[in-house]
């Protein structure tokens, strides 16, 4: 969960620069913009560049304030056991293979003993397949840590 929590965090930082990177774009198109003759067009062009700058910074707003709200949470309980909890502990669910890979990969059920899977080499292969794929490297070291185990 903690992982989750700071990738989380990692994608809220990366939409917030991206955000600020085409605001910086939008403000020089802006300036060049001022320097042409005043027209309706003219007029229009900066309507819409203002207008997107205003939902980028609202947006950025609400990026930042999870952040801190995630960091905040992240510190208050870095002491406590609610970071070591498993995402599933009963027996699974799922129908199909298909569906315990897309449960495994999201998190919802942990690939350990019990896993209705684990056993599966073909399945081994695809959840390291993707977690390469994806470049999480730490997915990668955790389920070879747990094959190691048996």
């Amino acid at each position: 969960m903690k992982d989750m929590v700071k990738k989380t965090v990692d994608v809220l930082k990366e939409k917030v620069k991206s955000n600020l990177l085409e605001i910086q774009s939008n403000q020089m198109q802006i300036r060049e913009l001022l320097k042409q003759p005043v027209s309706a067009e003219r007029s229009t062009q900066l309507e819409e560049k203002y207008a997107i700058n205003k939902v980028l910074l609202a947006e950025n707003n609400d990026f930042i304030n999870i952040q801190l709200s995630l960091s905040n949470f992240m510190e208050k309980y870095s002491n406590s056991n609610i970071f070591d909890t498993q995402a599933v502990t009963a027996p699974c669910a799922c129908t199909s293979e298909g569906e315990c890979f897309e449960m495994t990969i999201n998190g919802v059920l942990s690939f350990n003993a019990q896993h209705p899977f684990y056993e599966d080499d073909n399945f081994f292969h695809k959840l390291m397949k993707y977690y390469q794929d994806v470049e999480d490297y730490e997915n990668c070291d955790k389920l070879v840590k747990e094959k190691s185990l048996r």
